[in-house]
């Protein structure tokens, strides 16, 4: 087996170790809301409120754990989304598309997670958005790195912003989960920038719910 070989079938199996636990997360996080009688359609309605007139929220607070479920979930389809694109766009040699490649999975595997959990509350999954992307993105690496070296500090700071907003413990611990993950991928991105070093921050920075809002709202996430 050829190193590339052998590197991608590391990350095939990385990949789906990686999903079956966050699943698993997500049926953990699905019993614990119910367990505590958290109620799916209230806090469903609360976040279908919050977004009539395209008004922001103002702050993680109040809005309960369903709803920054869905919000959360949004922002997961719009890296997903992101990554499958790149990773199909042919521009990448084969050690960076294999990075893609993991990065795009982990995405899915967080979309289905939270997806999960949101399906077994009887709360509503948020239909996918139609992502727009700067022209030429999908078309030039250097572009599209970029780019991702964008998007995974949102990530990161939505999570860890909406942390000390969120009811259930166990969604929590879910939600650090993920939050560890997307500080992987920053990372891995820094690397394929050639950041030096790529571990470059000793402290994430949490990001106030705004913020998040303005910085997605040019690639089609309104709520």
């Amino acid at each position: 087996m050829s190193e590339v070989e052998s590197r991608t079938a590391s990350v095939a199996t990385d990949r789906e170790y990686s999903r079956r636990n966050f699943l698993k997360t997500a049926g953990w996080a699905t019993a614990a809301i119910s367990a505590a009688g958290i109620g799916g359609f209230g806090v469903a309605a609360r976040y279908a409120n919050a977004q009539e007139g395209d008004q922001p929220y103002t702050t993680y607070e109040g809005l309960g754990d369903v709803a920054i479920l869905q919000f959360a979930y949004l922002l997961e389809q719009l890296e997903g989304v992101f990554y499958q694109t790149g990773a199909d766009s042919g521009i990448f040699d084969e050690f960076t598309l294999a990075q893609i490649a993991a990065i795009r999975d982990h995405e899915i595997a967080h979309a289905e997670a939270i997806a999960a959990t949101l399906g077994s509350l009887g709360a509503e999954v948020p239909a996918t958005p139609e992502f727009t992307f700067p022209d030429g993105v999908f078309a030039d690496p250097a572009a599209f790195l970029e780019l991702a070296a964008t998007f995974e500090p949102v990530g990161i700071g939505a999570y860890q912003g909406a942390a000390p907003a969120l009811e259930s413990k166990d969604i929590l611990a879910a939600a650090i989960s993920i939050h560890n993950a997307e500080c992987q991928h920053r990372v891995a991105i820094n690397i394929l920038n050639g950041v030096n070093p790529p571990n470059d921050l000793a402290f994430e920075k949490a990001l106030p719910i705004g913020d998040v809002q303005e910085a997605v709202k040019p690639f089609g996430i309104t709520g």
